[in-house]
């Protein structure tokens, strides 16, 4: 039997693939979850130990695709229905059993299971769904579905809509349209990537909630280090020095920084995930219009074996770099929080503003002044040292020098300028590659590495290769060549079997050979009257009366 879960399968059967990887998200979690925690194991073996442990999941976890990609709806829908059910009440019975837990505290397995419960809900409502409607076959209620056609109805009208002459009258488009996303009902995203966009997000969800956990055990222990400090501050019978002061007060704007944060940071991961779909369909849909431009060129014939494995890491590699995005991203976006916090927040409420806003003035102006020479050097070259333009229509001036004397002193004195803003421009030039890459590292649809480097990203490698092997395999014009090539060899096999059926039936209708023969040069002469006059005539048998009328025929 074989699970359709790339490239086949109804726009249902693609989100209850779907479900069935989302109710997999507290096994997910747990496996990487041990990965990081010291087992009894050694280290070299723990490798192997995780794969054990994926190999269990995914057999625990296997009955649910098997049942819903099986031919055999009545059997596999009550297996699946019972299967769904074990597991639903063993959740169930777990959750009543173990309420509450020692990390979280209370109703800690509510919080990690109720998605994994939802998820079973559904599988349940859907294998009923499958039962009823076999049932209603079985009992010849209703019509027994075809099997599914090797061209699906949205790639059919993908083509259609490309050997169109005359495109439709495009109708007005609202603003999430324009600006965010527009709905293309010719294009179906593989089962492969809404599984993994469902389990991304449980485990988003999950991962959240352990952090969060984690902050308020680190922020009692904090606490407790609080109160000693201040115990500490009263033994020396003072005030509190300046510097442990500082301390407690970088303590406590940590802690609200790192909770205020929690939300922007997670709506980032979550518009990333919505945002992998949309760069998945308009790369897809540029590889079936055999555009590469947008590709690296290292990438433009990828390995066969290599882009077969990429598409078998994408699913996994897309959740990891999720999660680990989101733990970046939120200390990223922390410690953005704590500069903006000292530069800005604490002078106002430490009564130094009027520090803080001439510091502010003298930055921002310093700053405007080597942008000014930046922009004056761009203008004093376009004015002085470029030659005017060669027609009124151009749009600048051509790329030759003028006052070349007057340039190379230019130039001259201006080179020690430049040693100096080079160096701030250096230093710019990493602080903004730190930014766009810890903001970038959950796209894997995106590398972060330099232009001749991209190969060593490995996650972009990943999802270059599930492009590839998804383009071969799913490209609408190729499925319809040869869809249109299967139908044309079943329609010529069908009419040699009528053929030798009638020949083979002793009552059947017999065509005289003869008779074909006469009819095919009536035919031929008909659509070539030249070959009239070039055709020996015999006598008898109405022969010169038939090329006569030809004749006639042919001048006429």
């Amino acid at each position: 039997m074989v699970i359709p879960l790339d490239f086949v399968g109804t726009f249902s059967n693609r989100w209850s693939y779907g479900i069935a990887f989302g109710a997999t998200a507290n096994k997910v979690m747990f496996l990487f979850s041990e990965g990081y925690q010291p087992l009894l194991f050694p280290q070299w073996a723990q490798a192997f130990v995780l794969l054990i442990g994926g190999i269990e999941v995914g057999l625990s976890h296997f009955p649910f695709f098997a049942c819903l990609s099986s031919e055999f709806g009545l059997v596999s829908s009550i297996l699946g229905f019972s299967y769904s059910l074990i597991w639903f009440v063993v959740t169930i019975l777990y959750i009543i059993q173990c309420p509450h837990g020692q990390f979280v505290g209370s109703y800690e397995t509510v919080m990690f299971y109720w998605p994994s419960l939802l998820c079973l809900a559904f599988l349940l409502g859907r294998f009923l769904h499958i039962f009823a409607k076999s049932l209603r076959v079985h009992l010849g209620w209703e019509l027994q579905t075809e099997e599914k056609p090797f061209l699906e109805a949205h790639q059919a009208e993908h083509v259609r809509q490309l050997l169109r002459t005359r495109p439709r009258q495009e109708r007005n488009k609202s603003w999430f349209q324009t600006r965010i996303y527009e709905w293309d009902p010719y294009f179906q995203f593989p089962s492969r990537m809404i599984g993994t966009i469902v389990l991304a997000f449980i485990c988003l969800y999950l991962f959240i909630v352990i952090e969060f956990c984690v902050f308020v055990y680190v922020r009692d222990a904090l606490d407790v280090f609080e109160g000693e400090l201040e115990s500490y501050i009263t033994s020396m019978n003072q005030t509190g020095t300046p510097a442990l002061l500082q301390v407690k007060e970088l303590i406590n704007i940590s802690k609200e920084v790192w909770v205020v944060t929690i939300l922007p940071a997670s709506l980032t991961c979550v518009s990333y995930l919505f945002h992998i779909l949309a760069c998945y369909r308009k790369h897809i849909k540029r590889l079936w219009a055999g555009d590469k431009h947008f590709l690296p060129l290292k990438f433009h014939n990828p390995s066969s074996s290599e882009s077969v494995v990429a598409i078998a890491r994408y699913s996994g590699w897309q959740i990891a770099y999720i999660l680990w995005g989101y733990l970046i991203i939120h200390v990223m976006q922390s410690l953005c929080g704590l500069a903006i916090t000292y530069s800005l927040v604490l002078p106002v409420i430490h009564h130094q503003a009027l520090e803080m806003l001439r510091g502010l003035g003298i930055g921002i102006l310093t700053v405007s002044i080597v942008l000014g020479l930046m922009v004056l050097q761009v203008w004093i070259a376009a004015s002085f040292f470029l030659q005017p333009k060669m027609g009124t229509d151009d749009k600048q001036k051509p790329l030759a020098l003028n006052n070349r004397r007057a340039f190379h002193n230019f130039n001259y004195f201006l080179f020690f300028y430049n040693v100096l803003l080079g160096l701030g421009a250096c230093l710019s030039r990493l602080f903004i590659s730190c930014i766009l890459g810890t903001w970038l590292i959950a796209r894997i649809d995106r590398t972060i590495l330099q232009s001749g480097y991209e190969t060593a990203d490995m996650g972009f490698s990943a999802w270059i290769g599930m492009l590839y092997v998804d383009h071969y395999h799913t490209n609408p014009v190729l499925v319809s060549f040869c869809h249109i090539l299967i139908t044309g060899h079943r329609q010529r096999r069908l009419q040699q079997t009528i053929k030798y059926w009638c020949l083979n039936q002793s009552a059947g209708p017999r065509i005289s050979a003869r008779s074909r023969t006469r009819w095919l040069l009536l035919q031929t002469l008909i659509n070539n009257p030249e070959l009239v006059r070039l055709r020996k005539s015999r006598p008898g048998l109405g022969s010169q009366e038939l090329t006569q009328v030809l004749l006639t025929c042919s001048e006429s």
